[in-house]
């Protein structure tokens, strides 16, 4: 059976078509249907084959042809033609395929094949390897093998393109998420400018009565020198847990297996030490272990305990629970809730911004940070954390850590 060649003018226009199709392909599995179905068009062979190199693998990343070939399946590099082809940077042509070497026999038998032409995906560096293939013997015209050829560095350029596509979002969603982050550091500046003017103002206020002599006795001065104080001690705790927020990124990670409900025991333990506590039921699910920063963990969980605890100051029967609500195998879901005066849950993220208030100073004291200092932990162990809540149900804040 004599095999029938495309001519020269359709085997252009081929090349043409594809190229024009491969410019504004959007993936990698957009551009091996392409390619594999014009390797057919270009060169009328039976099937074809679009291969990648994997590291020392051969990986047959797509195929169009009249009978399975060996889509998916992945070979040593070493081990078959379009192997050797791109080792050697070589076309290979070979009119039967039991008559060399070079072909891995058995994995062939199954198939159609009784001809091939390989051409390489980029000469100098090949990635991959275009594979046509015929059912009859037979050897490809020069003319043909050079425009798979063509076709082959078409197709380097495309997977370049793409990769280079790739790249460039990836930077343009750096660049969004540093400008995100820049825009929430200036308007965590603005906050904080604000927050520290209330105090700084009560220092100078009562520095003033004193400084002015409205102070007639030792007790009216000591009692504005003592309140001045409350106001720098709450002045230097603001600016204490905002650089902390901020150092948390840099602080590099000691990872190790950690209890977390050990951890949580500790902290609820200095709660009642402290008599913050007082009345309130505290659950811990026992045992469950994470893979994390010791330290950090503590004051993740420090932050929510003591977020819980404020906020059921008000609450009859107060109740705070950690537990954990679910596993993947490689991330460990926990939960800490309680059922204190809640929060509109219209907007759960906007929680943990840094200085976001869902409830005034006067109401709930606060810096604003602790939340802010969760999203950070849980986000450079590389989990996620959510919140939800209602006003006057209560609040819970869901998280994940790695499986220890």
């Amino acid at each position: 059976m004599t095999v029938t060649e495309p001519t020269t003018s359709a085997r252009t226009l081929v090349l043409t078509e594809t190229v024009d199709r491969l410019s504004t392909a959007t993936s990698s599995a957009q551009v091996t249907a392409i390619v594999a179905a014009a390797v057919r068009a270009l060169t009328g062979a039976d099937g074809a084959t679009f291969v990648l190199r994997e590291d020392d693998q051969c990986f047959y990343a797509d195929e169009n042809a009249i009978a399975p070939l060996w889509k998916g399946s992945r070979f040593p590099v070493t081990a078959c033609v379009s192997g050797w082809s791109m080792l050697h940077r070589q076309t290979v042509v070979i009119a039967d395929i039991y008559d060399d070497d070079r072909v891995p026999h058995d994995a062939y038998r199954p198939t159609f094949v009784s001809s091939l032409c390989m051409a390489p995906i980029r000469s100098s560096d090949p990635i991959g390897v275009l594979g046509a293939y015929w059912a009859e013997p037979h050897v490809a015209e020069p003319e043909v093998v050079r425009h798979l050829e063509v076709l082959a560095n078409s197709t380097a350029v495309a997977l370049e393109n793409l990769e280079l596509r790739g790249a460039i979002a990836r930077r343009s969603a750096e660049r969004d998420q540093e400008a995100a982050r820049a825009d929430e550091l200036d308007a965590a500046m603005h906050s904080l400018v604000h927050d520290l003017r209330g105090p700084l103002g009560a220092m100078m206020g009562f520095s003033e009565l004193v400084a002015d002599g409205t102070a007639t006795d030792v007790a009216s001065a000591a009692a504005y020198a003592h309140s001045a104080l409350g106001a720098g001690q709450r002045m230097s705790d603001q600016i204490d847990r905002m650089l902390s927020v901020y150092r948390l990124s840099t602080e590099p990670l000691h990872i190790e297996p950690v209890d977390l409900s050990a951890v949580a025991e500790g902290i609820a333990a200095d709660l009642r030490v402290q008599g913050r506590a007082d009345g309130v039921i505290i659950e811990i699910e026992p045992a469950i272990r994470v893979s994390a920063d010791p330290a950090m963990v503590h004051l993740l969980l420090s932050n929510l305990f003591d977020n819980a605890v404020k906020y059921t100051s008000t609450t009859d029967d107060a109740a705070i629970r950690l537990r954990c609500v679910g596993s993947d195998g490689a991330f460990r879901t926990i939960e800490v809730s309680d059922n204190g005066v809640g929060f509109d849950a219209t907007d759960p993220d906007r929680v943990f911004r840094p200085l976001t208030r869902l409830h005034s100073a006067d109401e709930f004291p606060g810096t604003g940070l602790g939340l802010a200092s969760v999203s950070r932990i849980v986000a450079l162990h590389g989990g996620a954390v959510s919140a939800s809540g209602a006003k006057g149900v209560g609040a819970a804040f869901t998280f994940s850590l790695p499986t220890a």
